[in-house]
């Protein structure tokens, strides 16, 4: 299928690793050209280079996204290099367990930072440009955890749950510029985030995080029986970035093996 991106331009934030990394991979192979937006300086090169290795074409920005300078800064850079900005992945996000009642004032607002406003930041920055070319995607990703409440996660899944508001907001708002606003909702997926909160809690519970895993989906059974790859969530996400999604916009997707009810 073709996708009808060759030469359009993406911003990737949260682009190291994970689903951001195999996003960035993704839309390299369909001829886009992709701004790398992540804190970690060294995966971000790699990644630059790995896609220009192939043939496509990659400029890796070091960034805190919780800088209210941020947006700015990297589209000032992306502008030397590239033409514009015509698809946005608000793809970073961080959950660190808690119990509700050990967290603080500023873990809900460095959480918000980072699960919520950094995406409100970036979308505001790049909206201008779109709406002035009449043609533009932004795919917001959040998680299940928006839809089904997890205990130890009430900072994340807050910020995933209005990051799925605000998404509808914006596509309503620039639906008639040509600029479609979708948010995914992935489910339990094999990234470095996931891997390190199993085994932090391992350390804790003294179980191996093979274990904890098999525990978790006896607990909360995936019904496809299996956690999620980066690639799958990133070929959903891609999607919603082409052509072929002209007719899409609004949507809350879950990317979630069939486990948030219908209810959720």
């Amino acid at each position: 299928m073709d996708l009808g991106l060759q030469g359009r331009t993406a911003l990737v934030t949260g682009a190291s690793q994970g689903i951001g990394r195999a996003v960035a991979l993704r839309l390299a192979q369909e001829g886009v050209g992709v701004v790398l937006c992540a804190r970690r300086e060294s995966p971000l090169h790699q990644l630059a280079a790995e896609i220009e290795a192939a043939g496509g074409a990659a400029l890796a920005i070091q960034c805190d996204v919780t800088d209210h300078a941020a947006p700015a800064t990297v589209l000032q850079q992306a502008a030397a290099r590239f033409d514009r900005i015509d698809i946005l992945i608000n793809n970073v996000g961080l959950a660190t367990p808690q119990k509700f009642l050990e967290t603080s004032d500023e873990d809900w607002q460095s959480g918000l930072e980072i699960n919520l406003l950094s995406a409100v930041r970036f979308t505001r920055a790049c909206l201008p440009s779109m709406i002035v070319h009449r043609w533009g995607r932004i795919v917001n990703v959040s998680s299940t955890t928006a839809k089904v409440v997890d205990p130890y996660q009430a900072i994340y899944g807050a910020g995933k749950a209005a990051l799925v508001n605000f998404s509808k907001t914006i596509s309503t708002a620039f639906a008639p510029d040509g600029v479609r606003c979708n948010c995914v909702l992935p489910g339990i997926t094999r990234t470095e985030m996931v891997e390190a909160n199993l085994v932090s809690a391992a350390e804790r519970t003294g179980r191996s995080p093979e274990d904890l895993m098999a525990r978790m989906l006896q607990k909360a059974p995936i019904p496809i029986g299996r956690i999620a790859e980066s690639d799958e969530i990133a070929d959903a996400i891609v999607f919603l970035a082409s052509i072929n999604a002209e007719w899409i916009t609004g949507v809350t997707l879950p990317l979630d093996g069939g486990t948030i009810p219908v209810a959720g």
